[in-house]
């Protein structure tokens, strides 16, 4: 019973935070490239404060925040 408790709120924050949703995830990454290729800022941004990142890798980084990103 004393594993009880922390197992139900692990379960709670991993159900608000989404983390079983990666098909969502993979989908909004795909979009946030997508982006970045039409505003020829692909495979490195060019833009303010991403400059020399990896397109690829700031989606992941704004879509594992939300979903909506992109």
């Amino acid at each position: 019973m004393q594993y009880f408790r922390p197992i139900v709120l692990v379960s709670l924050f991993l159900s608000i935070t989404g983390c079983g949703n990666n098909s969502e995830v993979e989908a909004c990454v795909q979009r946030g490239v997508a982006y970045f290729k039409e505003i020829g800022s692909y495979p490195t941004l060019l833009a303010e404060p991403n400059i020399g990142r990896s397109a690829e890798s700031v989606a992941i980084e704004r879509c594992n925040r939300t979903t909506g990103a992109f």
